[in-house]
Protein backbone atom coordinates (compact mmCIF):
# COMPACT_ATOMS: atom_id res chain seq x y z
CA UNK A 1 0.00 0.00 0.00
CA UNK A 2 2.76 2.50 0.76
CA UNK A 3 4.13 1.98 -2.57
CA UNK A 4 1.05 3.28 -4.48
CA UNK A 5 0.63 5.87 -2.21
CA UNK A 6 4.26 6.83 -2.53
CA UNK A 7 3.47 6.52 -6.33
CA UNK A 8 0.08 8.80 -6.11
CA UNK A 9 2.68 11.27 -4.45
CA UNK A 10 4.70 11.17 -6.85
CA UNK A 11 2.38 11.73 -9.76
CA UNK A 12 0.74 14.51 -8.07
CA UNK A 13 4.38 16.54 -7.41
CA UNK A 14 5.24 16.18 -11.20
CA UNK A 15 1.66 17.03 -11.79
CA UNK A 16 1.93 20.39 -9.68
CA UNK A 17 5.80 21.00 -11.22
CA UNK A 18 4.51 21.01 -14.67
CA UNK A 19 1.00 23.00 -13.67
CA UNK A 20 3.30 25.97 -11.85
CA UNK A 21 6.27 25.82 -14.81
CA UNK A 22 8.73 24.17 -12.68
CA UNK A 23 9.84 21.94 -14.98
CA UNK A 24 11.95 23.40 -17.82
CA UNK A 25 11.88 23.08 -21.61
CA UNK A 26 15.51 21.32 -21.71
CA UNK A 27 13.86 18.67 -19.27
CA UNK A 28 11.49 17.17 -21.79
CA UNK A 29 13.06 15.61 -24.76
CA UNK A 30 13.29 17.21 -28.15
CA UNK A 31 9.87 15.64 -29.57
CA UNK A 32 8.32 15.75 -26.10
CA UNK A 33 4.24 16.76 -26.65
CA UNK A 34 2.94 15.87 -23.09
CA UNK A 35 -0.39 17.42 -22.74
CA UNK A 36 -2.02 17.98 -19.47
CA UNK A 37 -4.66 15.04 -20.30
CA UNK A 38 -2.04 13.06 -21.12
CA UNK A 39 -0.45 13.43 -17.61
CA UNK A 40 -4.30 13.61 -16.35
CA UNK A 41 -4.92 10.18 -17.87
CA UNK A 42 -1.48 8.53 -16.71
CA UNK A 43 -2.56 9.44 -12.93
CA UNK A 44 -6.08 8.25 -13.22
CA UNK A 45 -3.99 4.94 -14.98
CA UNK A 46 -0.64 4.41 -12.73
CA UNK A 47 0.65 4.71 -15.68
CA UNK A 48 3.72 6.75 -14.18
CA UNK A 49 6.88 4.95 -13.99
CA UNK A 50 9.90 6.42 -12.56
CA UNK A 51 13.19 5.83 -13.33
CA UNK A 52 17.01 6.18 -12.11
CA UNK A 53 19.60 6.88 -15.08
CA UNK A 54 21.87 4.00 -14.29
CA UNK A 55 24.65 4.76 -17.10
CA UNK A 56 25.16 5.19 -21.09
CA UNK A 57 26.68 2.70 -23.39
CA UNK A 58 27.08 4.28 -26.47
CA UNK A 59 23.84 5.42 -27.53
CA UNK A 60 22.40 3.62 -24.87
CA UNK A 61 21.06 4.64 -21.47
CA UNK A 62 20.79 2.09 -19.34
CA UNK A 63 17.29 3.42 -17.09
CA UNK A 64 16.40 1.46 -13.63
CA UNK A 65 13.18 1.21 -12.60
CA UNK A 66 12.90 2.73 -9.20
CA UNK A 67 9.94 0.67 -8.19
CA UNK A 68 10.67 -3.03 -9.63
CA UNK A 69 14.45 -2.43 -9.72
CA UNK A 70 14.25 -3.75 -13.10
CA UNK A 71 17.30 -2.56 -15.49
CA UNK A 72 15.92 -1.29 -19.00
CA UNK A 73 17.78 -0.27 -22.13
CA UNK A 74 16.64 3.47 -24.02
CA UNK A 75 17.59 4.53 -27.15
CA UNK A 76 19.62 8.00 -25.93
CA UNK A 77 17.76 9.94 -28.37
CA UNK A 78 14.28 9.31 -26.26
CA UNK A 79 15.63 11.25 -23.51
CA UNK A 80 16.40 15.03 -22.47
CA UNK A 81 19.67 16.32 -23.46
CA UNK A 82 22.36 16.71 -20.51
CA UNK A 83 21.22 14.01 -17.77
CA UNK A 84 23.70 12.71 -15.70
CA UNK A 85 24.21 9.23 -13.91
CA UNK A 86 22.15 9.64 -11.26
CA UNK A 87 19.14 11.72 -12.71
CA UNK A 88 15.38 10.52 -12.01
CA UNK A 89 13.53 10.26 -15.17
CA UNK A 90 9.36 10.05 -15.41
CA UNK A 91 8.16 7.57 -18.25
CA UNK A 92 4.63 8.62 -19.17
CA UNK A 93 3.32 6.68 -22.30
CA UNK A 94 6.77 6.31 -23.75
CA UNK A 95 7.71 10.19 -22.85
CA UNK A 96 10.81 9.97 -20.80
CA UNK A 97 10.61 13.67 -18.37
CA UNK A 98 13.66 14.43 -16.03
CA UNK A 99 12.27 15.16 -12.74
CA UNK A 100 14.77 17.81 -11.49
CA UNK A 101 13.43 18.04 -7.72
CA UNK A 102 13.39 14.71 -7.30
CA UNK A 103 16.87 14.39 -8.64
CA UNK A 104 18.29 17.68 -6.36
CA UNK A 105 15.90 15.81 -3.22
CA UNK A 106 17.49 12.32 -3.93
CA UNK A 107 21.62 13.85 -4.21
CA UNK A 108 21.08 16.09 -1.24
CA UNK A 109 19.92 12.85 1.08
CA UNK A 110 23.13 10.97 -0.37
CA UNK A 111 25.25 13.77 0.25
CA UNK A 112 24.04 13.73 3.84
CA UNK A 113 24.58 10.27 4.34
CA UNK A 114 28.00 10.29 2.87
CA UNK A 115 28.66 13.68 5.33
CA UNK A 116 27.51 11.15 8.57
CA UNK A 117 29.85 8.37 7.37
CA UNK A 118 32.90 10.63 7.91
CA UNK A 119 31.41 12.23 11.46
Amino acid sequence: MDILQNLGEAIKETLEDIKNDKLEKKDLPKNSNISSEELELAQKLDAVQEYTLDRYEGNIAVLENRKTGKMENVDKSKLPNNLEEGSILKCINGKYIFDRAKTEEISKKIQQKTNDLWK
